[in-house]
């Protein structure tokens, strides 16, 4: 199935945001039946079953349900745009976490999200470096960054600017 290409998170697959399925779901907004559905995070009084990916990048599934793919206060400052966060929380899948997300941000946009990811992962890409010399981060975040391992309990979640192609990371620890 071909799904809507997603500015802020261009790979939903790789960051297992969708999950495919041989039966087929129904998409709770709209009743649709789908072979491949949402299992992110979402954040909405009434939480639906599956969503498709269309009615994400519709902005249905928000709309219907009041809810936000990206908790709106745990994104990192700089963008003022209106419609950059609107499409960010309501039309974006989210990624999950241990613990709450954080959405990066450069250049005055949001970035694409790249999945989660490792020191090893970062040195073979050759932009260790390059993430540990953001200026944004503490002493304590390097050295989670340093320890991170892809899938373990210190992870790195790894973002590209769009508008410079700079990586950053966010560390996640369980």
């Amino acid at each position: 199935m071909e799904i809507p290409i997603f500015r802020y998170h261009p790979d939903p697959f790789a960051t297992d945001a969708f999950e495919r399925s041989d039966d087929p779901v129904v998409c709770d907004s709209c009743a649709q039946a789908t072979h491949v559905f949402y299992s992110g995070p979402f954040w909405a009084v009434k939480s639906p079953n599956a969503l498709c990916p269309t009615c994400i990048a519709s902005g249905r599934a928000a709309k219907i349900f009041e809810g936000e793919f990206q908790d709106e206060y745990n994104l990192e400052e700089g963008v003022d745009d209106p419609d950059k966060l609107d499409e960010l929380i309501h039309r974006t899948p989210g990624f999950r976490s241990w613990q709450q997300e954080y959405w990066r941000a450069h250049c005055g946009d949001y970035c694409a999200y790249l999945g989660e990811t490792g020191a090893d992962e970062l040195t073979a890409r050759g932009i260790l470096d390059e993430v540990l010399a953001d200026p944004t981060l503490d002493d304590n975040a390097r050295t989670f960054i340093k320890e991170s391992v892809k899938y373990g309990h210190v992870v790195s979640h790894l973002f590209q600017c769009l508008v410079c192609d700079k990586y950053l990371v966010w560390p996640d620890l369980s």
